[in-house]
């Protein structure tokens, strides 16, 4: 049976450009990382904060894993944190902010991704008032997962950044699939990641990699994060192994190969919009498509018969399905999945 495998863009496997990277490691290219003697690490690290436009960079295990190093670099405990309230942060990393960092956790409410600045400003504690936690940063997400891979445009995270200027916040941005938003914009990525204090983004997602995420920001503050990635076991010791993939994953070429993705997620995206079923296909704009049931349906029911005629998928609430394209997904995989689904959603709709 055919395998279309739509769940994540985290299910990808290395290129063979990769696998050739990593066959070509010899001893004399790994070191211990924790003591910062590995060659392919460091050259990793040098690298993401060259393309990603920051001082310094910090190879981490995982997205998550970046984001709480993000958190406790730039905050003290009892410090409270505005996270968007659908965000990857508040709603999939384990209340790491507060079990953890021992952050306060505020949500904001937005329009796709993008917040009312009067709202947020109303969210904003007195930090004269010895009752109230301090408000000390802000995070933005981009793409925006649950959104449906949306793009947050550059001139509202430089909206943000003044915004965040102007209280005395820090700007973290999630951007595991930051390169996505570049890469539908056109644009360099600096021109996304150059108005936030911190950014955190994904080597395993859209980018291919088997494991890993970076950080970066200044100086200062990558020392800081490197602290707390040993305090949370990601001390990792002849990492090169793995951070050899992501050197190929940074190479232009492979960023500019996420515009493939893009071309298959609008070429499904599409596809469900002409089956004239009662779903509504949310926008497009990434390698996220998000349909959703106008009558009311047992979702579990449409993802099991979807896994058994081979198309996998995640239900994302009670009446939300999400698919995601990436490296491995092509064409002929894409017209399949819609005439599967088209089966599928027939029969219990």
């Amino acid at each position: 049976m055919k395998i279309v495998d739509l769940r994540s863009d985290t299910v990808t496997k290395p290129s063979p450009e990769m696998w050739e990277a990593v066959k070509s490691l010899d001893n004399r290219m790994i070191g211990d990382d924790v003591e910062g003697e590995d060659p392919t690490v460091n050259e990793l690290e040098e690298t993401a904060a060259k393309v990603i436009g920051k001082e310094a960079a910090l190879f981490v295990t995982s997205g998550t894993q970046g984001n709480l190093v993000s958190l406790l670099s730039q905050t003290n405990p009892g410090d409270e944190i505005l996270l968007e309230e659908l965000s990857h942060i508040y709603k999939n990393e384990v209340g790491s902010a507060a079990r953890i960092g021992g952050l306060m956790v505020r949500t904001y409410p937005s329009n796709k991704g993008v917040p009312s600045f009067d709202q947020l400003q109303k969210l904003i504690r007195d930090r004269e008032d010895i009752h109230e936690p301090p408000t000390t940063l802000i995070s933005v997400e981009n793409t925006h997962n649950y959104h449906g891979g949306v793009i947050i445009r550059p001139e509202v995270i430089k909206d943000m950044k003044v915004f965040s200027h102007k209280n005395d916040l820090k700007l973290h941005l999630d951007g595991a699939r930051i390169f996505n938003a570049a890469v539908g914009l056109n644009v360099s990525v600096t021109e996304i990641t150059k108005y936030a204090d911190s950014v955190m983004f994904c080597l395993s997602k859209g980018l291919s990699c088997p494991v890993g995420s970076i950080v970066a920001g200044s100086k200062e503050f990558i020392s800081k994060a490197r602290r707390y990635r040993k305090m949370l076991g990601g001390g990792m010791r002849q990492a090169g192994i793995i951070a050899a993939f992501g050197l190929i994953a940074l190479e232009p070429k492979w960023i500019k190969r996420l515009a493939d993705d893009h071309k298959n997620a609008k070429l499904l995206s599409q596809g469900l919009k002409n089956l004239y079923l009662p779903i509504k296909v949310h926008p497009t704009d990434t390698n996220i498509v998000i349909i959703e049931m106008l009558e009311k349906v047992r979702i579990l029911k449409i993802i099991t018969a979807l896994n058994k005629v081979g198309i996998l998928a995640f239900n994302i609430s009670k009446e939300k399905i999400r698919f995601v394209t990436h490296y491995g997904i092509n064409e002929d995989d894409i017209n399949y999945s819609i005439e599967q689904i088209e089966l599928i959603l027939k029969k219990y709709l």
